[in-house]
């Protein structure tokens, strides 16, 4: 009702709008299972200093339980544990969790609130996401869900040396200024968490000055941002031959992206401080974080995640999470992948979580516009569309995209209009927006979905 994305926060004065920030941050905070968070933060601090023989005994438990639950509570999971004989109790190893078949997006979709446990919590928060193949799934979670991830996100924060009340950035995909607005202050204060909110939608060369003079005046301990966005702010310091002068930067930790190794660097050394990268899903089954040496761990006392190869170094994420017993996912088989790390590897950090070497994630282009912005993370324009099969946003020139639609018959003329508004909303009124329907969209040569296609010159059109 109050957060960037509502109409009463688009037509409210600045000051209003940084009121209704921090009123939708208290509101979260009350909405979040407090006490959750600090039982979760307390185990957690203490499960990252396991053995592997330890975290191994905490991922059979958590297993057994969560199946348990989901075979007497879940009407999806009662009926297949009936038909293929399962019985959580009698699982002696980890390896007795392949009993379990592998679960997919579509059967996810197919199940739809057959996946939802029976009873429970009266207040559930549904969500929906297109994730990397363009297809609304939708996800329901409670406050002791939510409060489980913020354990995790924080602790991630802890690692990149920020502790809660410090002050921060926020360069990630929240509208906090209007898309018509073309220049003066792109940010908002957010007081409830000390936090400055910074646009992402209007980032040009001639607004960089005006980003970093901001983010050197409020000094935050940490940045949390889109790779894409800190990196393009990192990439003006370089064009300008200058450093960020902030003296209290201690991290950046980006997320929702993937981060390339290149854009770490130039991050890193314009920003002067180290980038910490965390993986992260909407299905919430599996959470990768960066640590202080910059390696990647499988946050293991997250959930339980099983690496299927691919013969080539990089392996998929079948994976189950342990915080969501409202919609709880065993076995899903991710979109992303990831390149595996010498399993002999110890991290000089002390923890033996497992690490992987990168996070490959989803590789998509950037949509330019005529004003110089590259605008990255669409997903926010197709979700709730449930009648919409899938999506691809296609640019071939400057001021102009098309989105190709696979529609369902629930995607009407309403649906259509929503997507529109969306999409010129999110792109700014310089840039026309067409939607085409068709009867399916084109894979790339090793069958990947591109959910951004860019055909101008100087894109990224390499098939990976």
């Amino acid at each position: 009702m109050f957060s960037s994305h509502s109409k009463l926060y688009r037509h409210a004065s600045p000051g209003v709008q940084e009121e209704l920030l921090a009123l939708t941050s208290r509101l979260r905070s009350v909405i979040t299972a407090q006490g959750v968070v600090r039982r979760t933060t307390a185990a957690i601090e203490r499960s990252q200093w396991l053995a592997p023989a330890e975290w191994s005994a905490l991922q059979l438990e958590a297993m057994r339980a969560l199946a348990l639950h989901a075979g007497r509570r879940v009407p999806y999971y009662r009926e297949m544990f009936a038909r293929l004989g399962i019985d959580p109790r009698r699982w002696r190893s980890l390896d007795d969790l392949t009993e379990i078949p592998v679960l997919t997006k579509d059967e996810v979709i197919a199940a739809g609130e057959r996946l939802l446990a029976e009873g429970g919590p009266w207040l559930r928060f549904k969500g929906s996401t297109s994730g990397t193949t363009g297809r609304a799934m939708a996800g329901w979670r409670d406050r002791a869900s939510i409060a489980f991830e913020q354990a995790f996100v924080e602790r991630q924060a802890r690692w990149a040396g920020y502790r809660r009340g410090e002050r921060r950035a926020w360069l990630r995909g929240d509208p906090v200024v209007p898309s018509r607005q073309a220049d003066g202050t792109l940010w908002r204060m957010n007081r409830a968490e000390n936090m400055l909110m910074l646009s992402s939608y209007h980032l040009t060369p001639q607004n960089g000055a005006g980003y970093i003079e901001a983010l050197e005046k409020f000094d935050p301990v940490m940045i949390q941002a889109y790779p894409s966005s800190v990196g393009y702010l990192a990439r003006w310091l370089e064009e300008h031959d200058r450093n960020y002068r902030g003296k209290s930067l201690r991290g950046i930790v980006t997320s929702s992206e993937t981060l390339g190794e290149a854009e770490r660097r130039i991050i890193a050394r314009r920003f002067g401080c180290p980038v910490f990268d965390w993986y992260g899903a909407f299905e919430r089954v599996a959470a990768i974080g960066t640590c202080e040496h910059g390696h990647y761990h499988v946050m293991e006392d997250y959930g339980r995640v099983e690496f299927e190869t691919n013969g080539d170094g990089t392996a998929n994420l079948i994976a189950t999470g342990f915080g969501n017993r409202v919609m709880p996912f065993l076995r899903y088989r991710a979109d992303d992948r990831v390149v595996l790390a010498d399993p002999g590897f110890a991290c000089p950090c002390g923890r033996s979580f497992r690490v992987v070497e990168r996070v490959l994630g989803r590789v998509d282009d950037a949509i330019r516009t005529p004003d110089g912005r590259h605008v990255v993370m669409l997903d926010w324009i197709f979700s709730g569309l449930f009648g919409l099969v899938e999506a691809q946003v296609v640019q071939e020139r400057l001021d102009e995209v098309c989105i190709r639609i696979v529609a369902g018959p629930e995607f009407g003329h309403r649906e259509e209009q929503a997507l529109l508004l969306r999409a010129r909303d999110r792109l700014g009124a310089q840039v026309i927006v067409r939607i085409e329907r068709v009867a399916q969209i084109a894979r790339t040569r090793n069958g990947k979905f591109r959910q951004i296609v860019s055909r101008l010159s100087g894109s990224n059109e390499t098939d990976v």
